[in-house]
């Protein structure tokens, strides 16, 4: 306490000048002249504040202009980037955007002498102590009661969930959500303030856009956080745009003296260029009620002066005192243009965090297309092996040799002697044969794989299905053609699975042994009438040798020769003949089998294509178009996603120029 103090209960002159000197601090804490000079240079002040400056024509080219064409380019690329529907966050939204740089384009061509420096402040809860840390910058230790009341209780008045808009004035406000307040801390900036109070709640989808909104068409946004209650990386994923402002202070609500150890963990989560400022408004709010109650004692002049100070309410002002200062060479025109390209960078910081999520849905998309053909290549894989076996124990193998032993036993019944009696039924008794053995169990199996097949066909339908239904307008992937060719395909007549549709090459290959049968029947009709042919002209030459010794045939008829002779010459032309169609019956069985084997060999190259040609025809086709389609969509995604984002890099270089120029 200070050896000078006053007696508390008799304020003498030196109480007063404690007093005078401690509320000046608060308004202007560098001011340290004489009472008379402080007065003098405060009316000055207030007086510059309140008149509008003029920027100097030459800024008119140098940043004014340059911040306008970027403004108006940037307004022009964002409906082509940002999608234009509700159900969204705000600064997801080209509307959004449009409404704030619309905003930002009036307020830079209609500067007038009314023209306020916008100064938002919102807490990001209940919690956050921004209502007390306005009411701690607004309040007067010696202003009158009504004034501290109606400050204190500006949300009791109007709508709980409207902003409540503040400026220096005497009249009354116009509406129950304005205030208007002869507050010093309004008088020390070089543009009159507009301070704007957002309520203090936890954002959600509804309050998003109005939050982002207000924040981004501010001046100088001013966040105030409770670390306690709202951790920094909430904030920073809620809030970064508006954190990313140049104008941007943030105020984490805590004593001084204790953030200093959580400064440095804070800094490293928060943008490089951020203002952070420590506040307790707690501690400012007790200094000022306390110096209220007590105006006369040295002591309460010693506890707000100290109070005051360490609860940060002065390094806030001065934050917000230089986020300001570049209205005191250019003008309030100087600091729209820089709220305006502070706008610009924000909404294509928003265009590039769009076009990143753009390119996360490609990536997406593309990796279901690959899961949906991994599906189709695994089925086109294993489906040879679960059919047919593998190649040690072919099913088309096994068949044909079961089917080979069933009719062979048949054909080795079939020899030369019953050919002669059966003749006319060798080709039925081959036929029923080939019908009866030919590859039954191979066919039931194939039946069955059929079934498995049209299950597996349903389910990747089902999955392309699924997959486009999960894209819905006005998404890029969305096409009302691809869905339309699906179901063309599945209402062909070729599209479903049928018993049929794998044991076509069964069918096919048997029917081609009718031509070897039919020549099998063709030649046991030619070798038995051979034979016959044979042997009636061997009994014939006996019977003419016999009859020639009997006086029976002479002259040209008879033979020639004895009768034994003509009896030897008859049995061996018999059994020649006997002997020629033993021969060619074998042979003609023989090339019968040969066409056989033949057949059965182009049998397993049938069915294996035939297997495969469904599996890519019908099972595979909706899967396979599906994904066709969605790649020539992602294709083009691609490339258009390349060409926003070489827009906005561009659009971004020239935002970042604007810093490069000289600003007032």
């Amino acid at each position: 306490m200070p050896a000078c103090r006053a007696p508390p209960l008799r304020p003498s002159f030196l109480a007063s000048a404690q007093i005078h000197d401690a509320v000046c601090a608060r308004q202007a804490p560098k001011a340290l002249a004489p009472s008379s000079q402080r007065r003098r240079s405060r009316n000055a002040s207030t007086a510059a504040a309140l008149a509008v400056k003029p920027a100097p024509t030459n800024l008119e080219s140098t940043f004014h202009g340059p911040v306008r064409t970027v403004l108006h380019k940037t307004t022009s690329l964002l409906p082509r980037v940002l999608p234009n529907r509700d159900g969204l966050p705000g600064p997801s939204t080209s509307i959004f955007w449009e409404e704030v740089l619309d905003g930002a384009y009036d307020r830079l061509n209609h500067v007038s002498a009314d023209s306020h420096a916008r100064v938002v402040v919102y807490g990001c809860d209940e919690h956050s102590g921004a209502r007390e840390l306005v009411t701690a910058l607004l309040e007067d230790p010696f202003a009158p009661d009504t004034r501290k009341t109606a400050i204190r209780r500006r949300w009791e008045e109007g709508p709980a969930n409207a902003e409540r808009v503040i400026t220096h004035g005497y009249a009354p406000a116009d509406s129950p959500a304005s205030l208007r307040t002869p507050s010093a801390w309004l008088q020390q900036f070089p543009a009159p303030v507009e301070l704007c109070e957002l309520p203090g709640t936890t954002l959600d989808r509804t309050r998003s856009s109005y939050v982002h909104k207000a924040l981004l068409s501010s001046d100088v946004p001013v966040i105030v956080c409770n670390p306690v209650t709202t951790p920094i990386a909430n904030l920073r994923s809620e809030l970064l745009l508006s954190l990313q402002h140049q104008n941007a202070v943030l105020v984490l609500v805590g004593s001084p003296e204790a953030a200093r150890s959580f400064e440095e963990s804070a800094s490293k989560q928060l943008p490089k260029t951020l203002t952070t400022v420590f506040v307790d408004p707690s501690r400012a709010l007790n200094a000022i009620r306390t110096l209220s109650a007590e105006p006369g004692s040295s002591v309460a002049v010693q506890r707000y002066q100290d109070n005051y100070a360490a609860s940060g309410i002065s390094a806030f002002t001065s934050a917000v005192t230089q986020k300001l200062s570049v209205v005191s060479s250019g003008g309030i025109r100087a600091l729209y243009a820089l709220s305006a390209k502070e706008q610009v960078k924000a909404s294509l910081c928003a265009c590039l965090a769009t076009l990143k999520t753009a390119n996360g849905d490609v990536d997406a998309a593309v990796v279901s297309s690959m899961d949906l053909r991994d599906s189709v290549a695994e089925l086109e894989a294993r489906i040879e092996a679960e059919v047919l076996g593998v190649s040690s124990a072919n099913a088309v193998q096994l068949a044909l040799g079961r089917a080979k032993a069933e009719v062979k036993v048949v054909t080795d019944r079939l020899t030369w002697w019953r050919c002669v009696w059966r003749v006319d039924d060798i080709g039925d008794t081959v036929r029923s044969a080939v019908d009866a053995a030919w590859c039954r169990e191979l066919e039931d199996r194939l039946i069955f794989h059929s079934g498995r097949l049209a299950v597996s066909q349903n389910t990747l339908a089902s999955t392309s299905r699924t997959l486009l239904s999960t894209y819905k307008p006005p998404s890029p992937f969305y096409s009302p053609l691809l869905e339309n060719t699906i179901s063309q395909i599945q209402a062909s007549p070729s599209y479903p699975v049928t018993t049929r549709s794998l044991t076509g090459p069964l069918y096919a290959r048997k029917a081609q042994l009718g031509y070897p049968t039919n020549m099998l029947h063709s030649t046991a009709q030619r070798v038995t009438l051979g034979m016959g042919t044979s042997v009636l002209a061997g009994f014939g030459t006996a019977w003419a040798g016999w009859a020639e010794k009997l006086g029976v045939l002479s002259g040209a008829l008879a033979p020639g020769m004895e009768a034994e002779t003509a009896l030897g010459a008859g049995m061996m032309i018999s059994t020649l003949g006997v002997w020629w169609m033993v021969g060619r019956w074998e042979k003609a069985k023989k090339r019968w089998w040969r066409d056989w084997d033949r057949i059965g060999e182009g049998l397993e190259r049938d069915v294996k294509a035939q297997l495969h040609t469904t599996v890519r025809e019908k099972v595979a086709i909706v899967p396979v178009t599906t994904c066709d389609g969605l790649d020539r969509l992602l294709e083009a995604r691609r490339e258009e996603i390349g060409q926003l984002k070489d827009e906005v890099a561009i659009l971004a270089d020239e935002a970042r120029n604007l810093d490069a120029k000289p600003t007032p």
